[in-house]
């Protein structure tokens, strides 16, 4: 269990530098593209489109680092009214149905990954990249919060769940 919490934290952190390096190059190639367009009269759609599939992979990546930290979009006014031991339960099953959920959606964007990738699907600027690639981190989002969501419903990842019981009703 002690290596499953190290593999987890090194996850934390590769999480953590892929969201700021991806936000940091699409704010970058942003401002110079605002700054092309009005001080030169340039336009570069293919920054544009890169800083699309940037902010993309920071929303994916996003959602899985939320999940780690217990910190998505909840209302547990419910678990704040039950006491500690039926707030658990009802917490393992929450992470159970986000586990099949997940993995669920994980078989359907790989799917589409797969498809993209068979058709030889291209973006439509004149960057021209495989989008298979770039659809990618989708499925491998949504397997990681699985993942994580059975663990926690099995009680073999509980990082964060004595933090969460206590923290009563927030939206």
């Amino acid at each position: 269990m002690e290596g499953l919490k190290k593999i987890d934290c090194l996850l934390g952190k590769i999480e953590e530098i892929a969201i700021a390096l991806a936000l940091g190059i699409a704010s970058l190639l942003n401002v110079f593209q605002v700054g092309a367009r009005y001080l030169f009269n340039v336009s570069f759609n293919t920054f544009d489109e890169i800083s699309v599939y940037l902010m993309i992979s920071v929303i994916f990546i996003g959602l899985v680092r939320a999940d780690a930290l217990r910190e998505n979009i909840s209302v547990d006014i419910l678990h704040s009214l039950l006491s500690k031991s039926t707030a658990q339960k009802l917490f393992r099953i929450s992470d159970g149905l986000l586990c099949v959920i997940a993995f669920s959606l994980t078989y359907f964007t790989a799917d589409s990954v797969m498809f993209s990738k068979m058709i030889g699907e291209t973006s439509v600027s004149s960057l021209g990249v495989m989008i298979w690639p770039i659809m990618a981190v989708m499925p491998i989002s949504f397997c990681i919060v699985g993942i994580r969501a059975g663990l926690r419903s099995l009680e073999i990842l509980n990082i964060h769940k004595g933090e969460q019981l206590e923290t009563g009703a927030r939206i």
